[in-house]
Formats: C-alpha cells, sequence, structure tokens
C-alpha cells in the first residue's frame, strides 16, 4: 500500500500536494508577483506621493504653458492692429468676421502652435542638461515640454478635423479634405514616434525618488507619475474653466495620450534602469503644490475679468 503511493514514484501524488498546499495557502488561483520583495523597498504610500505631486506640476506646467500661449496669440494680434482681450478660457478678438485678412489669419493662428514648438525644444534641451539630476523641478520641466509639444501638435491635428484655432490657417490655404486627412495622419504619427523616441527621458524622472527603476514596479510607476496625473489633471482643468467649456481645447489636451501611450509600448521589454545609491527622501511637495494652487487661483481670478491690449 505504502509503495503503491510514495512521492518519488507517483507524480499525482507530488501534484496533489503541491494543490493542498497553494489551496490551504489561499493562492492557487492567484499568479506570482513578479517581485515579493519590492513593496519593501518603498514605504507604504509612496506611489500615492508620486501621483500627488505629479498631478500639482501637470496643472503649474499646463497653465505656465498655456498662459504664454494666450498672450503670444493676444500680442500678435496686436502687430496686426487688432484688439483683443486675453480671458482665462481664450481671446476675444474685437474684430469683425469680415475684416480678417488672409495674412491676419496666418499670422495670428500660427503664432502660438509655432511658439509651442521653440518653447518645447529650448526646454527639451534644458532638461537633457540636467537629466541627472534628482530635483523635483525637472518633472515641471518635463510637464512643460510634454504641454507645449501637445500644444503644438495637437491644434494641428484637431484644428484640422474641427476647423479651429490653427484649422482656420488650413481653411485659408484651401488645404482639401483629403489634404486635412494625410495631415491629421501625419501628425498622429508623429506624436507617436515623439513618444517612442523619448521614452527614457520619461522613465528617468524616477530617479527623483528612486535608486533604480526595476521592471518590477516599473508599470506602477508610469501609471502613477503619468497617466493618472493625466487623466485627472485633464478633469480638473475642464473643472477650473467652468462655466466656458471648449470641445477643441479639451479634446487638444487629450491628445497627449499619444505622446504617453508609447511609456507602456516600450518598457515592456526595457531593461531595469540604475541610477545612484544617493538617499532619496519621499515626500509631498508642500511648496510646490502651494505656489501651484496660488498661481491659478491667481490667473483664474486676473484672467476671468479680462485683459485688454
Amino acid at each position: 500500500m505504502l509503495n503503491r503511493f510514495r512521492p518519488t514514484d507517483n507524480r499525482l501524488y507530488i501534484a496533489y500536494r503541491k494543490i493542498r498546499f497553494l489551496a490551504s495557502k489561499g493562492t492557487l488561483f492567484s499568479l506570482p508577483r513578479q517581485d515579493e520583495n519590492s513593496k519593501e523597498l518603498f514605504p507604504k504610500g509612496t506611489f500615492r506621493v508620486i501621483s500627488i505631486n505629479s498631478f500639482f506640476l501637470f496643472l503649474l506646467a499646463y497653465f505656465l504653458v498655456y498662459v504664454i500661449n494666450l498672450f503670444i496669440t493676444a500680442f500678435t494680434a496686436v502687430l496686426f492692429d487688432i484688439r483683443v482681450i486675453v480671458y482665462f478660457k481664450d481671446v476675444d478678438f474685437l474684430i469683425r468676421g469680415i475684416d480678417w485678412t488672409t495674412d491676419m489669419v496666418t499670422g495670428v493662428f500660427s503664432a502660438g502652435p509655432l511658439s509651442m514648438f521653440v518653447l518645447a525644444v529650448f526646454l527639451f534641451i534644458l532638461y537633457a542638461t540636467v537629466a541627472a539630476e534628482t530635483g523635483i523641478l525637472r518633472l515641471l520641466v518635463l510637464w512643460m515640454i510634454f504641454h507645449a509639444m501637445t500644444r503644438f501638435f495637437g491644434e494641428i491635428l484637431v484644428g484640422a478635423l474641427m476647423g479651429k484655432g490653427f484649422g482656420f490657417v488650413i481653411l485659408y490655404m484651401f488645404v482639401m479634405d483629403t489634404g486635412k486627412v494625410v495631415l491629421s495622419i501625419l501628425v498622429f504619427v508623429a506624436m507617436f514616434a515623439i513618444g517612442l523616441l523619448s521614452f527614457q527621458l520619461f522613465l528617468f524622472s524616477a530617479n527623483i525618488y528612486f535608486n533604480d527603476l526595476r521592471r518590477s514596479y516599473r508599470f506602477r510607476f508610469i501609471m502613477n507619475q503619468f497617466f493618472y496625473p493625466f487623466f485627472l489633471g485633464n478633469l480638473a482643468i475642464l473643472l477650473l474653466k467652468i462655466p466656458s467649456f471648449s470641445y477643441f481645447d479639451a479634446t487638444l489636451n487629450l491628445t497627449g495620450i499619444l505622446i504617453l501611450i508609447p511609456l507602456l509600448v516600450r518598457s515592456v521589454s526595457f531593461q531595469d534602469m540604475y541610477f545612484d545609491e544617493e538617499p532619496r527622501t519621499i515626500k509631498i511637495a508642500g511648496m510646490l503644490i502651494m505656489v501651484s494652487t496660488l498661481l491659478i487661483i491667481f490667473l483664474r481670478v486676473v484672467l476671468g475679468h479680462g485683459i485688454r491690449m
């Protein structure tokens, strides 16, 4: 009887023992973790802190880029002798529709996107020089690059489809529907390609909090550092602009997802990243949060009444 059920001779018995052991542990129907010790590497709430800091820096970066874009558009209009009022939601042009000329449309509605591209290139060079630093202000620069690129490519993409913003320039250039589709596809591919080419710079922002970025918690970091702040930040932007709502602006902001998606695509097979051995302190950046909140309230109040130029 004993010989028939010896564990060394009976594989079914071994399988039975293993199943009984897993069932007793409650892990029979769960997948093993990639790194069981990864939770011990960080204090509790680490990724929540990362999300909060990134969320407020996302908003601060957005409104800095957004206001720069508004005033560049307004100053360009003034150069064409067009009086304007700069509001929190948009620029109000004090000119009749029939008085617009081709030069006015081309100059005014292309100045903002083009300036955003120049700003993004400048900030990209700045970020590349300080990529090895561990200060959290690097994340502000990174989010500003993200928003500037979104304002440039997103306005071309959404403008071509909706006929607003840079879309007015396209209309005055008499680009046919086929040309708009081709332009939209090119911009779509360009934004995705930018995400693929710059994903390492995004991942390298992990050195703000960690000494390395391992595969076991890379996905959690990407979600908390970029995706959660992106979606929650866009929701906050919509709420801050109430009672005004612009489908054009909301859709433009959402096109930034085309830059973020490649982070997930490339990070799946990317090797672990090791930065240094300097100790990190993971905490909420209270001062930056306070500055961001006060600046957003200030812009909301001042531009809510409008600035005449």
